[in-house]
């Protein structure tokens, strides 16, 4: 999936809604084996998938900023990685190591959408910088023309 380029954002790690929510942190033992099974619980799910996913891009404005315009980033991955962490406390590499549990299906399924929360996110982060920095009468101008009358 090609998508266009958004500017890059950086925000300091102290502003990372998924660095405070233990997104990073390392986990072991039992707790691990708990955390394993929310990731494949929440993956086998799909609305319960795209609501996390939808949740994560919604509530983490920092994070999702700072990863999702960063070019060498896998943002389909960080998506769903969030969204396990959101669900169940579960950090990213947990989800990564968890991946392999999950049935090809679920996988496919998940990646679609993450795919579909990642455009609409992109889409919204665009409109809001022409709001920003565009001018709006032009914008809304520019919709206009667009529109198929009949």
């Amino acid at each position: 999936m090609i998508m266009e380029k958004i500017e890059r954002i950086y925000h300091h790690h102290d502003k990372w809604e998924d660095y405070k929510a233990g997104f990073y942190d390392n986990i072991s033992g039992k707790d691990k084996e708990l955390m394993i099974q929310k990731v494949v619980e929440l993956f086998s799910n799909p609305k319960l998938t795209e609501e996390y996913m939808q949740k994560a891009t919604k509530e983490w404005f920092f994070s999702c900023e700072h990863n999702l315009t960063n070019e060498s980033m896998n943002k389909i991955a960080y998506i769903g990685q969030a969204a396990c962490c959101l669900y169940g406390g579960v950090p990213n590499i947990i989800t990564m190591y968890s991946w392999k549990f999950l049935d090809n299906k679920y996988r496919i399924k998940s990646d679609k959408i993450a795919s579909k929360i990642l455009k609409i996110w992109t889409q919204e982060k665009k409109y809001q910088n022409i709001l920003k920095v565009g001018n709006l009468k032009v914008t809304k101008m520019g919709y206009q023309m667009k529109l198929l009358l009949n």
